[in-house]
């Protein structure tokens, strides 16, 4: 399956080319509309490749116009970043939440929570995975303790698990979780709005691969 898109104007660093930020934790009015242009051109040139001007021509402002909502790009990238890290925490735990308190039910609902952020804002999850080093240490703080919480969660449901008994003694728990994280963040690249499976599927089979990291399933 190809992880890269050529276009007639660059090479595209991911499938989708749909911008979608969440409504529930991203800024209202002007300000909405430069993070989903600054979104797009980021994710799709790369942080370094996107420059102030070529946003604010792209909203159809002057530079100075842009600065009037935010002070660099790098406040723009970390605001995006900062939102997208809430979003994906928020959507594992309240699945989890929600799931049977049994460890591979739980699993399988961080699963299915972690798969379905990537796949529904693959261009948000881009900038989250791949642009993180851009930020200064004073800017990454709140990211970083987003990403912590959300290892921690899962973390907790592969010791447990292993602890109770339900999931196999002899599995590296830390490895298995590395594997799952990494499975679902490379959705974002290859995911689309077009692909011939529904994101259901997708997270029902990944949730298939995770039960057998586990020892869990055929």
């Amino acid at each position: 399956m190809p992880m890269h898109i050529t276009s007639a104007d660059n090479v595209r660093r991911l499938a989708s080319a749909t911008t979608a930020l969440p409504a529930d934790v991203t800024p209202t009015g002007p300000k909405a509309g430069i993070l989903n242009v600054a979104l797009r051109l980021f994710a799709e040139q790369g942080y370094a490749g996107a420059s102030i001007r070529d946003i604010a021509q792209a909203c159809g402002l002057k530079p100075a116009s842009l600065y009037a909502h935010y002070a660099s790009k790098e406040q723009l990238l970390a605001q995006l970043i900062n939102i997208g890290h809430e979003e994906h925490f928020k959507m594992v735990q309240e699945a989890v939440v929600d799931a049977q308190p049994e460890p591979l039910e739980q699993l399988k609902a961080y699963v299915a929570g972690h798969v379905r952020f990537h796949a529904e804002f693959p261009m948000l999850a881009t900038l989250v995975n791949h642009e993180l080093h851009a930020l200064s240490a004073e800017e990454v703080i709140t990211a970083l303790k987003l990403r912590e919480q959300s290892t921690d969660l899962l973390m907790h449901i592969l010791k447990r698990g292993q602890t109770l008994g339900a999931f196999a003694k002899d599995y590296d728990h830390w490895l298995a979780g590395a594997a799952i994280g990494a499975m679902g963040i490379r959705v974002a690249n290859w995911y689309s709005e077009h692909h011939e499976k529904s994101i259901d599927e997708i997270i029902s089979t990944y949730q298939t691969f995770a039960c057998r990291l586990v020892g869990q399933g055929e």
